[in-house]
């Protein structure tokens, strides 16, 4: 039981020990003493060495406790515990051991000694992850065996690879030094040469350096700039020279306050682009106004800018008055495109490798030509009314919604009050997500907090977040109540009967239907039952505003709460409501344009949201609850029919139920259902 004053021994812990051992022995004084001393080494028996008048157990204790006591506080212990990693020549237990007797210096608790040791494995969390979940030493010591076990196991099996635990360390220097190298490729090849204007080299290596400054007007080197150039062409808007890529023709530098940046001439973008991060260099340009235009692209995807403003603009000494729409750096691939509103108000001229920008003369053309692959769509454009023949009612449909605003002149007292059987908290730990994944989360609760549909939580409850794919796979974000919903006392406001909506609506021609967006959010929570809903990710803790989708009483609370919106037209027969799903139904346009103007008059004053690509408008055949109706005649569903001819064979009685349920939708339309359905119905019986 040497001790050699090592910073990693405690001389506390040492002197513990060896006195643990004569004691059991009955030593004197005298034998503590000797054998105190040739148990020294290193540091500790040269300072024993250096002393005179040790000629006590007492008195050696007092000087290396002197000499070598050492207190730290919390802080300090920790850093040294999280410093600690494990050593190439050492054993997992060696180095479990030497971790556990630096914790003697301070109270570190037995959990934070385990983060700790597995901390300082060089090795992935996945094949960490055995580690985990410990719940006291003795285990953790356990587990640490297996999992010495399997690096032992791994490295004779592959004697190829790198070292377990190193394996990671090793891509990643690969990886770095690729990127790297690809990062200095693309820096260079984005490059360009102010003097000549080519790309992939700067001005002060340009060959053409010595023929003098280049005129871009005329392409030739010389003692002039396209400004001060006298040679004039004639041409069109657009003229061609000659054949040549379009990869050598598509940028220019735009300058915007002095920054000068390459950008994209695209003769397909109705409107002028910027991204965010550039835009935040520009400065001296006043705040972004927030617009309702959304930018379709390639694929008909749709991007909704997160603002626009006008700005000059200077191309090839010309200046432009523009307006600029800026949108997230991960939706362009350029810096800058320069779209129509701009190229439209001059005349481009293709000349070999180069487009000059002038300005057009009075007899050129007005028009440039467009290739759509970049529309801006209103909301007109996204609702199609060509089904209303009668030109008359398109126009009076468009501007009611042209018009239509969410106000919120009014309000409704109906508030989300979560009421509990129990006191006890919920709680649950983040849940781990791909690196994807957390992205889209963290997007969510970005523009969530934006929206104040949330706001940061302290709240003892806590419930873990979820993503579920949507029908056009996208994913959305929803929170796991299923432990709340099974302590919240249950509300009952009774959802209307769909037969008796069905049987109304089958003596209408004509239909329009709203579907609300996010229709829950529009519905307040009392402020006493925010905490309940509290929900927890890797980035922090949030609690709902509004009331969430997922909690048990959802759907009660909202259908009081949209009852109570149009409580004077759902008696009048004007409008029919199930949930979010609203259908305004009448017997000819002329009823129908007026019913949907008292509806969307209501709706706006109440600040309601509309998702307009899911509305339609004076329709003779809508789908409604999974049914279809037409010419004021109830059919089934095209998509449940095709449910119950591609249901799979059944196999045990969990699949007959399902089975029955599904065509039990169909009661109302096959005669003698009961009947048919009877030998199903009674395997049922059987096994009860």
């Amino acid at each position: 039981m040497p001790f050699d004053g090592d910073s990693h021994q405690s001389i506390e812990k040492w002197i513990e020990l060896f006195e643990d051992v004569v004691n059991m022995f009955n030593l004197s004084d005298l034998h503590k003493l000797v054998f105190g001393k040739r148990s020294l080494k290193g540091k500790a028996k040269l300072c024993i060495q250096s002393e005179t008048g040790v000629n006590s157990w007492g008195k050696l204790k007092n000087l290396l406790l002197s000499e070598f006591g050492y207190s730290c506080n919390s802080a300090e212990l920790h850093e040294m515990l999280s410093k600690r990693k494990l050593k190439d020549d050492e054993s997992l237990e060696e180095y479990f051991l030497k971790m556990k007797q630096l914790c003697t210096r301070g109270n570190v608790e037995d959990t934070a000694l385990m983060q700790y040791v597995i901390n300082g494995i060089p090795d992935s969390v996945i094949r960490k992850s055995i580690l985990y979940g410990c719940q006291n030493l003795s285990e953790f010591k356990q587990k640490l065996r297996v999992y010495e076990k399997m690096r032992s196991d791994y490295d004779k099996a592959k004697p190829n690879r790198p070292k377990f635990g190193n394996e990671t360390k090793d891509r990643i220097k690969v990886s770095k030094i690729e990127n790297k190298d690809k990062f200095e490729d693309t820096k260079l090849n984005n490059i360009r040469c102010f003097n000549c204007g080519a790309l992939g080299h700067k001005s002060s290596v340009c060959e053409n350096k010595i023929k003098g400054i280049k005129c871009f007007k005329c392409n030739k080197f010389g003692d002039h700039l396209a400004k001060d150039c006298t040679i004039k062409k004639e041409h069109s808007n657009v003229t061609v020279d000659k054949t040549t890529s379009c990869e050598n023709l598509t940028t220019k530098i735009v300058r915007i306050n002095d920054l000068n940046i390459v950008s994209l001439i695209d003769t397909g973008s109705q409107k002028t682009l910027i991204k965010k991060s550039i835009f935040d260099k520009i400065g001296k340009i006043s705040e972004l106004e927030q617009s309702n235009i959304k930018l379709s692209g390639l694929g008909n995807t749709t991007v909704k800018p997160l603002g626009i403003f006008k700005t000059k603009i200077i191309i090839d000494d010309l200046e432009f008055e523009s307006e600029i729409c800026v949108v997230s750096d991960s939706s362009l691939s350029f810096d800058f495109i320069v779209g129509c509103n701009v190229i439209n108000q001059c005349t481009l001229i293709v000349s070999g490798k180069e487009i000059k920008f002038t300005k057009p003369s009075d007899n050129s053309l007005s028009d440039s030509f467009l290739i759509n692959v970049a529309e801006v769509m209103t909301h007109e454009q996204e609702i199609d009314l060509t089904h209303i023949q009668n030109k008359e009612y398109q126009e009076k449909v468009r501007n009611l919604l042209r018009n239509y605003k969410p106000n919120k002149t009014k309000k409704i007292d109906v508030k989300m009050n979560i009421r509990l059987t129990s006191d006890i908290p919920i709680n649950s730990s983040p849940r781990r997500f791909p690196f994807i994944e957390k992205e889209i989360i963290n997007e969510q609760i970005e523009q969530w907090l934006k929206d104040k549909i949330i706001r940061p939580s302290t709240s003892e409850y806590n419930s873990p977040v979820v993503l579920v794919k949507k029908k056009d796979g996208s994913s959305r974000l929803c929170i796991d109540y299923r432990r709340l919903n099974k302590i919240t006392v249950r509300e009952h406001f009774p959802l209307p009967l769909i037969d008796d909506l069905l049987d109304r609506l089958q003596s209408a021609n004509i239909f329009s239907t709203l579907d609300l967006k996010n229709a829950f959010f529009h519905v307040d929570i009392d402020p006493s039952s925010k905490k309940y809903t509290s929900f927890v990710t890797d980035t922090g803790q949030y609690e709902f505003n509004k009331m969430s989708f997922g909690l048990t009483n959802s759907p009660s609370v909202f259908q009081r709460y949209i009852y109570n919106v149009f409580r004077d037209l759902i008696k009048e027969n004007v409008v029919m409501i199930y949930l979010d799903d609203l259908v305004i139904f009448s017997e000819n346009e002329t009823q129908g344009i007026e019913r949907l103007q008292r509806v969307l008059k209501t709706a706006s004053e109440y600040g309601l949201e509309l998702n307009i690509k899911k509305c339609q408008f004076l329709k003779r055949e809508i789908e409604f609850l999974g049914h279809r109706i037409k010419d004021g005649k109830l059919y089934a569903s095209p998509l449940k029919i095709k449910a119950v001819m591609n249901f799979p064979e059944l196999k045990c009685t969990k699949d007959i139920r399902s089975y029955l349920g599904l065509t039990g939708y169909f009661r109302k339309f096959i005669p003698h259902y009961s009947a048919i359905a009877k030998p199903l119905s009674d395997l049922l019986k059987k096994r009860q």
